[in-house]
């Protein structure tokens, strides 16, 4: 394990196993690298390839800094991640928020540095409108957001332990879903609420045409979190994408059916 310091003097954990084409795992909202991708890294080191996995700062064993939790920053942390390790063609793999921040990322800097890209159940826009099916949760309104925001400061427990359960496309155990927020718990609350809001609000549409780097969009077929077909949405608006639905999973494609994942990633880079 090792860290280095963004340029606002944020400690930002990170490990880097392995040798050959580099994938970057980012990973999503209050989630941290160690626990959510446990049952990717070693595959996809066996398989041949250099794995970085990285703690967005404020999650996970990276800096509990008060400030900077916006996309853009957290864009921005991956570039200097990038750079620091002198990553050339590397294909970073967001999860949920791991894909606003990589098309944050794409937002500054364009598809320099990057091979290609991969998204996981995550949509570019959270509120529904006229115009707008692929909400979180299918219908989400400013009013559930500020809702959501305050349950998690008033009594954090109550509202992120259904949004566990949820993830997923089969019911998992009390004690499972105890030991998975517990891991978010890592993330102290006002940082939890702060990025959720920012992204709440942002609307990453335009820049989904501007992935110009061949995209996999790995998508479950039985996520409650995004229950539209938002992937067919991308595959249609993204110069160079290939949507592959999982059947079996939720929203976590990497954890229910991990093997598939790992095939279909390693053969992907």
């Amino acid at each position: 394990m090792a860290y280095f310091e963004t340029n606002d003097g944020v400690p930002i954990y990170y490990t880097d196993r392995g040798e050959g084409d580099p994938i970057l795992l980012i990973h999503g909202w209050t989630m941290n690298s160690t626990y959510w991708w446990q049952r990717n890294v070693d595959a996809l080191v066996e398989a041949g390839y250099q794995v970085v996995a990285m703690d967005l700062r404020g999650h996970g064993k990276s800096g509990k800094t008060d400030a900077g939790h916006t996309l853009a920053q957290y864009g921005r942390d991956v570039r200097e991640l990038i750079e620091h390790l002198d990553l050339t063609g590397v294909t970073p793999v967001g999860w949920s928020m791991g894909t606003a921040v990589i098309l944050n990322y794409v937002d500054q800097f364009g598809t320099d540095g990057l091979e290609k890209v991969v998204f996981v159940d995550q949509s570019p826009k959270f509120h529904t409108d006229e115009e707008w099916d692929h909400a979180l949760l299918g219908e989400f309104s400013g009013v559930e957001a500020t809702e959501l925001a305050t349950n998690l400061e008033c009594n954090r427990a109550s509202a992120a332990k259904p949004f566990v359960q949820a993830m997923f496309a089969e019911e998992i155990d009390d004690a499972l879903v105890d030991e998975m927020y517990a891991e978010t718990t890592k993330t102290p609350t006002s940082v939890t609420v702060d990025i959720f809001l920012d992204m709440t609000y942002s609307d990453l549409r335009p820049v989904v045409s501007e992935v110009d780097v061949p995209a996999l969009l790995i998508y479950g077929e039985q996520s409650d979190i995004f229950p539209t077909d938002v992937g067919g949405w991308l595959e249609d608006a993204m110069p160079d994408a290939t949507h592959v639905p999982f059947a079996d999973s939720g929203h976590c494609p990497f954890w229910e059916e991990a093997e598939r994942f790992n095939e279909e990633l390693a053969r992907f880079v």
